[in-house]
Formats: C-alpha cells, structure tokens, sequence
C-alpha cells in the first residue's frame, strides 16, 4: 500500500512538471542555469514587481465545433511585489470544460527546481457567493519557493467540450500591459473555412499567417514591451487610440448571436395559470399601456429577486418564466423572460437587447455573442422607447438604462436585430441637489439643517444603497462625517419615480474657526477638483480622460450671529471647458453668507498636445481654491 502511494505521487509529478510539446516545453527540459543567465535583472525594471518573461496561448478549434486552449505563462520574480503572479486561478465550467495543469515549476536563483505538488492544487467555485448556482469552477494554486530572483513556470489546458455558441471565438490582444514583457504570443488554429478577422490599433505589427492542409494559422506576437505605468485619470487599457493592442473574432454576422438567441427567450417565455391569472390581476386597474409597462416592471425589478443563475445550460439561456415566477429569484436574463412575458400577456410587445460589457470599445463590426454581459427589455410605444432593465430594482419604468448612452443589440421575434443607442441622461431629470442651511453660534459651531435630493437616474445608486443599510448604520454614516444626528430621514426605498431625498438635522462642532472675540473663518468651504493628481507630476506620457458625471446642483448657507459681515466676498466664479462646466455665485445680506454652485462634467479626452493649456487651466482652478481656503468674517459694532 505504501509503495502504490509513492507510486500515485510520482505519477501525478510527472504530470505537473513534464513538458507535453514543443509549443509549451518547460525550461527544466534545457540549461536551466544557463536561462537564468540571460533573463532581465531587477536594475532593468525599477518600477515592476516582476517581469513576464512569456505569454504564450495557443487556441484551436475543431471540425466540430469544439476547442482546445493552452497557456504558459513564465514570470522572473523581482521583490515582493511580483509574489502576486505567483497565485493561479484557472477558471472552467464544470461538465462543459476540462482544465489540466500540464507543468508548474519554481526555478530558484541558484538553478534548483521546485515542482508544484498535486496535491497543493485545488478546485472550488470561482463565485462562493452562488456556490449553488454556478457550475463554474477554478483550480486554484501559489507557486513554491518562491524568492526575489526565482523564476515561475505554469502552463495549463482547458478543453471546451460543449461550446455555448460553436465557431464564436473573440479576444483582444494588448500588445502592452502593466508587467514589463519580453515575449507574447498568441496561436489561432481554424478549419481553413473559418477565417479570422482581426483590426489592429496604434500598432504596426502584423500576424504571420500560414496554412497547412485543412488549417490555418495565425500568430500574433509582441516582444520587449516596457510595462505601462497608471497616471491619475488616464485612459483605460481597452482604449484603442491610445494602447496597442489586436482585437479578433470569427463570426461573420449577428444574425448567428439575434436568431440563436431570440429561439431561447421564445422558448422559455412559457405561462401557466398562476402567471397568466396574477399579471391579468396586476394590470386590471390599468388604462394605458404606461401605466400597465409601470406595473409589470415595478413587480419585476422589486419583487423578483437578483440572484445570479450560470449552472448548466443557463450561463446565457433563461429559465422559463413560470419557473422564475414561482421561485421569485433569476439573474438578468431570467427577469427579463418574464418580464417580456408579462407584458405579452398584458398585449403589449417588448423586445430582448444584449448589453456589451464594454461599452466604449463596442464594434458593431465585431460580431460576438462574449462582447456582452447583460440583457434588457426594450418596448416601442409610439414615438418613444421603455428601455427596461429589471435587474435594476431602484430604477424608475420610464427612465433611462444607463448612466451614459450604449449602443445595444436589440433582437426582433423573427430573429433579424437592430442596433440602437440608449438615451444621454437629462439634466433636467437626472441630477442632484444638496441644501445646507448652517446657523452658527458664537463658538464656531452649528446647528444643520441638509437635503440631499437625487432625482432621476441619479436617485438609483443612493436608493439601492441607503434601502440595504440598517437605521442605525445609515446614522453612523453622518456621525463619521463629524455630525452629531437629531433628525434623519430618507425618502421612498420604492416610489422609483420620485426623487430619493434624505433629510438630516444635527449639530457640527466648529464648523467655522473662531479667532476673536470679532472675528470667525470659514475653511474649505467650497471644495474644487483643481487637478492637482495630474498636475504635481513634471511628465505624463498618458492621455487625461473625463467621463461623464450627473448634473449636480449645491446650496450652501451660513447664518453668522447678528452683527457679523463678511470680510471679502468671494466674485462669482465659471468655468466652461469641453470636459467640466463649474458656476459658483456668492452673496452675504444680513449676517447670512450664501454659495450656489452647479457643475457638470463631460465625457472627454485630452491629448498629450494639449496638456500645456490644460496645466494653466488647472494651475488658474488652484489659485482659485487657495483663495477660498480660508473666509473671514468681523463683527461690526
């Protein structure tokens, strides 16, 4: 018995450290000593943790649909900080994927070869929140011996057994990451039918492009990149303008993604009595398709319960609508099943749309059923749209989906789609308002009197946030912020249509400095983004990216004891720039100082050229922050 135990463990060694080809052959295979010699030395990469030494990914898909994925990644360990690329998670779906660790060394400074053990590897839910709803798993294991100076080897297969959607394969390539890199590559195996389309950004290099019988091949490779270093508000990495990077996919239409799609919903949008009976009761009342949509969404979104559902089939198919109204749960797509559903029964027509992840890089060009992440409803009503997102329980039926306009794929019922841009918020309805009324003492302190109104699409984050805070926890977030609490009182949780408004009353000790008998300041009682993050630096190599903000409306108004006048009253002050809009006025009568101050912000970029003018402009913002830092205010007999 023991000896068969020796004998498992040799075996299952064997599996982990040995090379399984000439594409992922392990360093351990050759002068490992001599390797070492030629990698970079910390002194190179002052500012990286560590260095990828190879990214290499291999992809090939089969005649039949299914696929196969290799991985290697090589790492040399710089200090403490690379330690972190030491930890793997190999994400799978169980029953639909087999993932297989093919080798995993440790080679320490001296040339000694430490092999991962099996049994340090370890599978379990890549989400442990829904362990019970999720069959997607990883393997999980650090890396052993791991010193500064050591370099890690892993590599890994997955074997996509049952493919979602056969013949989707989409990726984006960065030619430049935040690791210093010596060597990337990337392999793409096809049938010699399926082409691979692919665009390249703000890169000159070409994929080499081969075919040998029934295949062809395509490998894109990036060598000796420098690592990108973050600057404050700079653009994301999946920025095409501004990173290098290859984006490729194989699909050649979204008919294939709308008519496969729209055949799941038609099939689960499935009603038996108890739904068919309840939504006719839910919308009896109702005169018009409005207030019927208002019905059915509100139920939907408040009283179906989020939960996300990726077991079995279900990652992107939805369970039938019966099934989530009798559970009361579903993830996105389940509650909008039902909520298409509903509003069928209530004879009203409502489409599904998929919502890419990622918005700003979205390609209508790039077909993909991976590019999304989310579904909603979109109802046609005239001249207008509903566009429903029932996973949002603090959205109001007639608002709009997102923060910032997305272009969606919306899908017909006979299968053929559209794309369609989502609504920019509404200053008029999406905004926030703050009031705050101060009547100080002759101590610097203050009785407050605060509304805070959120209106529109701007209510639904503070809604859902403040709705899942107990009382007293909702208390202590004012108490942190210095004020001692009388009243506190929050609008309705959800009324979604109305405004989110929270009332506070309290005391806040020496909210103005008192210096003398006659004289008491205000500090930094107007706050200003002067962009001071960006600026404290001499270079920046990066472009300055804005993104867009509600529209936001303050009141502030301080109320002195009887006699006191201001010193100097602040000039108005506006600002109108392509990327902020800030409008501040100032007015004292009778004792009471008072500061209104609107300010909006807007989706825009700077580029490298124009930083010199955006530096004077911040530098302007500074000094007009400085002067505000401190407001005097004397007693006059």
């Amino acid at each position: 018995m023991q000896v068969l135990k020796v004998l498992l463990v040799v075996i299952a060694l064997c599996v982990v450290s040995c090379a399984t080809g000439p594409d992922l052959k392990s360093i351990t295979s050759g002068d490992v000593n001599a390797y070492l010699k030629e990698t970079p030395n910390a002194e190179e990469y002052p500012n990286a943790g560590a260095d990828l030494l190879l990214s290499y990914g291999y992809v090939e898909f089969y005649t039949d649909g299914t696929s196969v994925n290799r991985h290697l990644r090589r790492y040399k360990i710089f200090s403490e900080r690379g330690n972190r690329y030491a930890s793997v998670s190999i994400p799978y779906r169980q029953g639909y994927q087999e993932a297989k660790i093919l080798f995993a060394n440790t080679i320490k400074p001296n040339g000694r070869v430490v092999p991962l053990n099996v049994k340090d590897m370890h599978d379990s839910s890549q989400y442990t929140s829904f362990e019970f709803y999720t069959d997607i798993k990883q393997r999980k294991f650090t890396m052993p011996a791991v010193e500064n100076g050591c370099v890690i080897e892993y590599a890994y297969e997955v074997r996509n057994l049952k493919p979602l959607l056969p013949f989707d394969f989409f990726t984006t390539f960065f030619c430049q990451t935040f690791i210093p890199m010596e060597e990337d590559i990337i392999e793409v195996v096809l049938p010699a039918n399926i082409e691979l389309k692919y665009k390249k950004f703000n890169t000159t290099i070409n994929p080499l492009i081969t075919r040998s019988g029934n295949k062809k091949k395509y490998v894109f490779t990036s060598t000796k990149q420098k690592e990108i270093i973050p600057e404050p508000r700079m653009p994301h990495l999946t920025d095409r303008d501004t990173f290098p990077q290859f984006t490729m996919w194989t699909l050649d239409s979204w008919k294939t993604i709308s008519r496969w799609y729209i055949s799941m919903v038609k099939e689960q949008m499935q009603v038996d009595g108890d739904l068919e009976t309840f939504t006719k009761q839910l919308v009896k009342d109702k005169k018009t398709d409005e207030e019927k949509i208002k019905a059915i969404f509100n139920f939907v979104s408040q009283k179906i319960r989020y939960v996300a559902v990726l077991l079995g089939p279900y990652t992107h198919k939805p369970h039938a609508a019966r099934e989530i109204f009798k559970k009361r749960y579903g993830d996105c797509k389940d509650k909008t099943t039902l909520l298409l559903t509903m509003l069928t029964i209530a004879g009203i027509k409502g489409l599904p749309a998929l919502v890419p992840a990622h918005g700003e890089s979205f390609d209508e060009s790039m077909p993909s059923l991976q590019v999304f992440n989310h579904v909603i409803a979109v109802v046609p009503s005239g001249n207008r749209y509903y566009w429903l997102d029932a996973t949002n329980e603090a959205a109001a039926f007639d608002s709009v989906p997102f923060a910032r306009p997305m272009n969606i794929l919306v899908i017909n019922c006979d299968g053929s789609y559209r794309f369609m841009k989502t609504p920019h918020t509404d200053d008029e309805k999406d905004f926030t308002n703050l009031e705050l009324k101060s009547t100080i003492n002759r101590e610097g302190d203050a009785d407050v009197d605060l509304t805070l109104t959120f209106s529109g699409k701007a209510a639904e984050a503070s809604r859902y946030f403040h709705k899942y805070l107990s009382p007293e926890q909702r208390k202590k977030l004012f108490e942190r912020r210095g004020v001692e609490v009388k009243e506190l009182t929050f609008g309705s949780f959800t009324d979604t249509e109305d405004p989110f408004v929270i009332k506070l009353k309290g005391i806040y000790k020496n909210l103005a400095q008192r210096l003398d008998e006659k004289t008491m300041a205000l500090t930094n009682a107007v706050r200003v983004d002067s962009y001071r993050d960006i600026t404290s630096a001499r270079e920046r190599k990066y472009p300055i990216s804005f993104r867009t903000s509600f529209y936001n409306k303050e009141k502030y108004v301080f109320t002195f004891p009887a006699g006191f006048v201001i010193k100097n009253l602040p000039p108005a002050f506006i600002s109108e720039k392509p990327f902020k809009k800030r409008i501040e006025n100032y007015s004292f009568h009778d004792s009471t100082f008072e500061i209104s101050i609107h300010t909006k912000v807007f989706e825009h970029k700077i580029n490298l050229e124009n930083l010199d003018d955006f530096k004077k402009h911040a530098s302007e913002l500074q000094k007009h922050e400085s002067s505000l830092k401190n407001i005097l205010f004397e007693k006059k007999e």
